[in-house]
């Protein structure tokens, strides 16, 4: 099992922001409102407690207090120049692309199979909870669809990346 120390900042630093990134490129690919962002907001929350609760220490390492807070505070500052709405989608994709193919890349460098497949599983599964987490252009959450055509096209960019099929 690999852990921080076997990779080097820039690789650490895909790892640990990949997560994230996943998760606000599939909420911005969406137009989901107040309550759908809260949503979202909120699956991300959960595969964070279930990666903490669970058997992999490289996710538990990735999910840490001081580590999140690094990575979000890296995205934030990424994002400050960012003016408009589409140029926010595109940032955010391009960024969370980027992450996802270094981690990737990283964790087959070490030849960490075991952790490349639970990171797979996790991305994945981020970015499938995040579409699914509230309906998207509907009034209020109600009508609208589950999935929109702009979290479909991210997540199968993502899902080319990972090599899963989930939405």
């Amino acid at each position: 099992m690999a852990t921080r120390t076997d990779f080097s900042p820039e690789q650490w630093q895909a790892l640990r922001n990949a997560p994230q990134l996943v998760a606000l490129a599939t909420a911005a690919a969406g137009n989901s409102g107040l309550f759908g962002s809260l949503s979202e907001g909120m699956a991300m929350a959960s595969t964070m407690a279930e990666a903490l609760r669970g058997e992999q220490p490289l996710l538990k390492e990735i999910f840490g207090k001081d580590d999140m807070r690094a990575a979000q505070d890296e995205i934030k500052g990424m994002l400050k120049s960012v003016t408009d709405r589409s140029a926010l989608n595109a940032t955010l994709q391009k960024a969370a692309t980027d992450a996802v193919s270094a981690a990737l890349a990283a964790l087959s460098a070490k030849g960490a199979t075991v952790d490349a497949a639970a990171f797979r599983t996790l991305l994945a599964g981020i970015g499938d909870k995040v579409a699914n987490a509230s309906t998207e252009g509907g009034f209020l959450g109600i009508g609208g669809e589950r999935v929109s055509d702009g979290e479909r096209q991210f997540l199968s960019q993502l899902n080319a990346l990972v090599g899963t099929k989930l939405v």
